[in-house]
């Protein structure tokens, strides 16, 4: 009795390898932001957003935690965790809902713009993990 574990479909390791891109680009900006938060804040304050050491230090921060956070998103992707799927189908869903907000409450350029662009990346994502057949057949055999 052997057991078949379905291969990882095409889609679904171009996602993982876009959350795994995600979090080390999180990693060089928190890393950046601790290292030189003093130049940070001294060049915003120069300009029209003002914020303190501290204000940049906590986003340095946030910005490690989220990267340890893609990274086991990421992960749990690649292996074919259906907690991680639905995560990051939960995720997804949230950002399309506030991007459609967004944009019907400004419906100014720019925005609508990020908006309609985030709705069809988070639509193709979970085409991806969800209605794709071959990333199905995936995630239940794992």
């Amino acid at each position: 009795m052997s057991v078949s574990v379905a291969r990882r479909p095409g889609v679904v390791t171009f996602i993982g390898i876009i959350l795994y891109i995600q979090a080390i680009l999180a990693v060089v900006a928190g890393v950046v932001m601790l290292a030189f938060k003093d130049r940070i804040s001294d060049a915003l304050e120069q300009g029209a957003t003002a914020l303190s050491n501290d204000s940049v230090l906590v986003s340095g921060i946030v910005e490690l935690v989220v990267a340890v956070l893609l990274f086991a998103v990421a992960a749990g992707i690649m292996r074919g965790s259906r907690g991680w799927r639905a995560f990051v189908g939960v995720v997804e869903a949230v950002r399309m809902a506030s991007a459609l907000f967004l944009m019907i409450w400004h419906h100014s350029g720019g925005i609508v713009t990020s908006g309609f662009v985030t709705i069809l990346i988070g639509v193709f994502v979970l085409w991806a993990l969800y209605v794709h057949p071959a990333s199905e057949e995936y995630f239940e055999s794992s």
